[in-house]
């Protein structure tokens, strides 16, 4: 009987009801919205032409390389082999994103293994099955779109440089090698990859091979639990003044990610610029604002996983930057906001999407869009604030050492961590004029990945009275109130991942809903139903 009720089984049965969710969704889509929508209308007759065998036809209006339609056309020919006569419907072609979904979900299992991540096997919720039904993953793999093959092979060419750190000779060699094609095939979809495939995992490569050349010891890379804002700045001088001294051996450990580099700017040139088509409404513009946005954007949808570092209040106050430093990134902000905030002709011309209802919001009134720079920054500590794990209580120590005490270990995420991810994302968003959820997804799932899973530690009540529970921080008296927020925090916290996991279903059932049922017409296009999406 205990067989039943072990954690493999239910999450045999958790797994088995996401699949349930999702194959209702792919069959609610298929019949309700029988006919292409949007990005569709380009995407399924160019894959069509290329399997009557058209190769050279190209379809001017697509910015994106043909790498989906390719695989597309090889998943259908094997398929083709098991049926007769077989013609490949709309139906066929969104089934692709349907078989990714599940291949995405190995990749990430297998992602895990290979990093060697901490799993919490006793646990029956695990951040796979919550990163397959996060909202802009979900609601796009019932679609004929270009996101869940792009995020697939930027994963598969992330375990492909997981595996070349623990590996030597030629096994080394080979999964360089397999690094290259698979960044290769990552780029054949979406050229902004490069940025994740050659940019992140470069400037990784460059960390791990400056330590091992080094020693670890001899490079100043706080974890970011114990990092102050001054570690980020000496911590870039560190490695920039290491990498320097070995620039023979970095390139060495480098030459996948430098061949892509490579194969990118000859794209470039040969193509006069990123996109392939549609280049008038996609000039590359330098959009900064962008690098604000993403962090509400991940509050948004993971506020679970912020709750860990929330286990302990008197912590936090240890964490955030000093007033003088606080004040000096929040007039950056102001300042970038308003010179620099730009608003695409797309996102105020098309109601469909949400994104036309938050900055119609923000235009209401000059003032809102400096309101919400607070905002941005509090949600920007956060985030970068979960990726130091979560924390405990104090335990009794010698009064001269700290009282507050962090959980990390083996999936501790150190400063260069931090420094690599912004530069990615940095590259990835400042250039792209049109704000999109779909442009955020790669620095979220990078993000996400990197959180360490990590519990708060069970805290032993404590028998005397509220007013007697002292704050750590000051020796000041706790209020009820402080202690009940408290306990509150920590039980949520000791639930977050079921609570990631919860919350994206119910954005999923509101968002799928409404693209379903919700539909409208356009006074210029009657008897077109148009539908609201990411």
């Amino acid at each position: 009987m205990s067989y039943f009720v072990s954690p493999e089984f239910l999450r045999v049965l958790v797994l088995g009801f996401i699949t349930s969710l999702h194959m209702t969704w792919r069959r609610l889509v298929n019949q309700l919205v029988p006919v292409p929508y949007l990005d569709e209308f380009f995407h399924v007759p160019q894959v069509q032409a290329y399997w009557s065998g058209k190769w050279s036809h190209w379809d001017p209006k697509i910015t994106t390389p043909p790498g989906l339609y390719i695989f597309s056309y090889g998943l259908n020919s094997f398929r083709d082999l098991f049926y007769l006569d077989f013609k490949p419907s709309l139906n066929e072609w969104r089934f692709t994103n349907v078989l990714l979904l599940y291949m995405l979900l190995v990749a990430l299992y297998i992602l895990t293994a290979v990093e060697k991540k901490t799993v919490n096997h006793a646990g029956i919720l695990q951040r796979e099955f919550s990163i397959v039904m996060f909202p802009l993953i979900f609601f796009f793999s019932a679609l004929y779109y270009t996101d869940l093959f792009s995020v697939f092979t930027v994963v598969l060419t992330h375990i492909f440089w997981s595996a070349r750190s623990s590996a030597d000779g030629g096994r080394k060699v080979l999964y360089q090698a397999l690094h290259l094609v698979a960044g290769l095939v990552s780029l054949a979809t979406r050229q902004t990859n490069i940025f994740w495939v050659a940019v992140y995992l470069g400037g990784l490569q460059v960390v791990e091979s400056v330590k091992h050349q080094i020693g670890p010891d001899k490079v100043h890379d706080p974890p970011v639990s114990e990092a102050s804002f001054e570690d980020y700045a000496t911590t870039s001088i560190s490695l920039a003044q290491a990498g320097i001294a070995m620039i023979p051996p970095l390139l060495l450990d480098l030459w996948p990610q430098v061949s892509l580099l490579a194969a990118f700017t000859a794209f470039v040139i040969w193509n006069g610029g990123v996109v392939l088509g549609d280049k008038d409404n996609h000039i590359a513009t330098m959009h900064l604002p962008q690098m604000l946005y993403i962090w509400p954007l991940i509050i948004f949808f993971s506020w679970p996983v912020m709750l860990p570092q929330l286990s302990y209040i008197p912590a936090l106050r240890t964490r955030p930057p000093r007033l003088s430093t606080s004040l000096t990134l929040l007039a950056l902000m102001l300042v970038t906001v308003n010179l620099n905030t730009v608003i695409h002709p797309f996102t105020l011309a098309d109601n469909r999407h949400y994104t036309f209802y938050i900055f119609r919001i923000l235009r209401q009134h000059w003032f809102l869009k400096y309101a919400a720079v607070p905002v941005y920054y509090i949600c920007a500590c956060l985030v970068i604030g979960a990726l130091g794990g979560a924390t405990r209580e104090p335990r009794p120590v010698p009064p001269q050492k700290s009282q507050i005490r962090l959980l990390y270990g083996h999936d501790t995420v150190r400063v260069s961590w931090i420094l690599v991810w912004l530069a990615a994302t940095s590259l990835s968003l400042v250039t792209a004029p049109l704000v999109e959820p779909r442009y955020f997804l790669l620095p979220w799932l990078t993000w996400r990945l990197a959180v360490p899973e990590s519990t708060p530690v069970p805290v032993q009540q404590s028998t005397a009275p509220a007013r007697q529970i002292k704050d750590s921080s000051h020796g000041a008296p706790a209020s009820r109130f402080t202690c009940s927020l408290q306990a509150v925090l920590r039980l949520a916290a000791s639930y977050s991942t079921a609570l990631e996991l919860v919350w994206y279903l119910l954005v999923n059932m509101v968002t799928c809903y409404v693209f379903l049922y919700k539909g409208f017409e356009w006074p210029q296009e009657p008897g077109n139903t148009q539908r609201f999406m990411w």
